[in-house]
């Protein structure tokens, strides 16, 4: 293995979190005339793991709540302007990304959503410096599952798919997607999926280290089985 790609909200960016303290922030800010926990907990359901346009999230949180349209504008663009201050990391990221690069693993990433947003997270993350490639959809004009996406990080690293490892936690965008283009996957498992269809698993971010390593080991074992046959 040579390399290894990740998705970014739910594998890299513990997104439930982030969006969580961004709500309760926000509701402090305007001063909504709705109760906190029901404010926040309704933006997490309609925001749908972050596959929903926060347009549509705010304009049906305002008109459930028959709140003026221009607030709808102003909640939107606190989003917009203001989300990424609250980006939370799932557990390791920097010490598995750090030991990654210290053993010359090329490292990229490939994420959905909108170009500003999600380079403002990576940013906010401090893990920009880690990655070979970003290509995030709105900037690439395809977005996954679409294969070309996942051909165009192989093409810029000049990799081969058998070469290298996808981390997401998505089972469609990330794994059957990663799957068809003929990557190894790793499945970042979660409380919204029950099951993907990936060549491994995780709980945390450090257990990549083990999957690479145990792989190592195991392809050095059957080139020795080889040597000695011949």
């Amino acid at each position: 293995m040579k390399a290894i790609i990740f998705d970014l909200d739910g594998t890299l960016l513990d997104r439930h979190s982030t969006l969580k303290a961004f709500c309760i922030a926000q509701h402090a800010k305007f001063d909504l005339s709705m109760n906190r926990k029901l404010y926040c907990d309704r933006i997490i359901e309609l925001d749908e793991n972050g596959y929903i346009r926060k347009e549509q999230v705010y304009s049906q949180i305002v008109q459930e709540n028959n709140w003026s349209n221009h607030l709808k504008n102003v909640l939107f663009d606190d989003y917009m302007h203001h989300f990424h201050e609250f980006c939370v990391p799932y557990k390791g990221l920097h010490e598995t990304l750090k030991e990654l690069e210290r053993q010359k693993y090329v490292i990229g990433l490939i994420t959905n959503g909108r170009y500003e947003g999600q380079r403002a997270s990576i940013q906010a993350l401090g893990i920009e410096a880690y990655f070979q490639v970003v290509l995030i959809s709105e900037s690439e004009g395809i977005s996954k599952p679409n294969p070309l996406i996942f051909q165009r990080a192989l093409s810029q690293l000049n990799l081969l798919p058998e070469e290298t490892f996808y981390v997401g936690d998505h089972p469609i965008n990330d794994i059957e997607a990663a799957k068809k283009v003929g990557l190894l996957t790793i499945w970042k498992r979660n409380d919204v999926y029950k099951q993907a269809n990936a060549d491994e698993e995780i709980h945390e971010l450090n257990e990549i280290l083990s999957i690479l390593n145990r792989r190592e080991n195991n392809e050095l074992h059957t080139k020795h089985e080889k040597n000695d046959r011949e």
